[in-house]
């Protein structure tokens, strides 16, 4: 099976993880064009993932599980999102136990709000599962996973908390420090597939030419050959 971002503990797996997603991969056709494409996420049963979600979006369990595999997608927090909230709902309704659930939808939008998509990709899941995002530490307001109801729910069961953060602010250095080393990782990418790219063309303008055979070079006539036709 392969790896998914929350598989990821080193900023190695993550790297490798998203240039297998959305690396660029060029291949020559049948009739010779070249065409350079990302991979894509991977399919769900051979459907796109979104797509196939959507056939067990009534089914909160399965729709959080597909969308757990499909992490750090921004479409995926968000169908996380909406999956603990039809739970903890039902559990409202039924005045059941719901705190867990909650728990769980806060640290989901305390993660998400570490960097936005084209950083944390590049971010293991296990760093950023591992930060102290506890509500009375970050808080809820400035998480934007949450919406107003998500909020009253979380002072209901745990009051008002200490300040209101992102993870990104909470801890600057480490988010600094994985900016700058991710731009420098896509940089490097970027002129290794140009490099690619354009050594592929030269190749393929080189076999055309070589494919073409030479024409005879004309003879130039002298002044008795254009007078007498010769």
């Amino acid at each position: 099976m392969a790896m998914l971002w929350v598989d990821t503990i080193t900023d190695e797996e993550a790297g490798a993880l998203d240039r297998g997603i959305w690396g660029v991969v060029g291949t020559k056709q049948a009739d010779g064009t070249f065409i350079a494409q990302a991979t894509g996420p991977a399919p769900e049963d051979g459907d796109f993932w979104y797509d196939a979600l959507n056939r067990v979006k009534e089914d909160p369990d399965k729709r959080y599980a597909i969308a757990r595999r499909h992490l750090p997608l921004p479409a995926a927090w968000r169908e996380m999102a909406v999956s603990l909230r039809m739970k903890i709902r039902k559990a409202r309704k039924e005045k059941t136990e719901y705190e867990a659930e909650l728990r769980e939808l806060h640290h989901l939008a305390a993660m998400s709000s570490y960097a936005g998509y084209g950083y944390i990709q590049r971010v293991p899941y296990s760093r950023l599962a591992a930060l102290d995002v506890s509500y009375h530490r970050i808080g809820c307001d400035r998480l934007l996973l949450l919406g107003p109801t998500d909020r009253k729910w979380m002072r209901e069961l745990w009051g008002e908390a200490g300040g209101h953060w992102t993870a990104s602010e909470l801890y600057k250095e480490m988010w600094a420090d994985d900016v700058q080393r991710i731009k420098a990782d896509q940089a490097e990418e970027q002129h290794e597939l140009t490099e690619h790219l354009f050594g592929n063309l030269q190749r393929e303008i080189d076999e055309k030419r070589s494919s073409v055979a030479p024409q005879p070079e004309k003879r130039r006539r002298g002044i008795f050959g254009r007078l007498f036709g010769k």
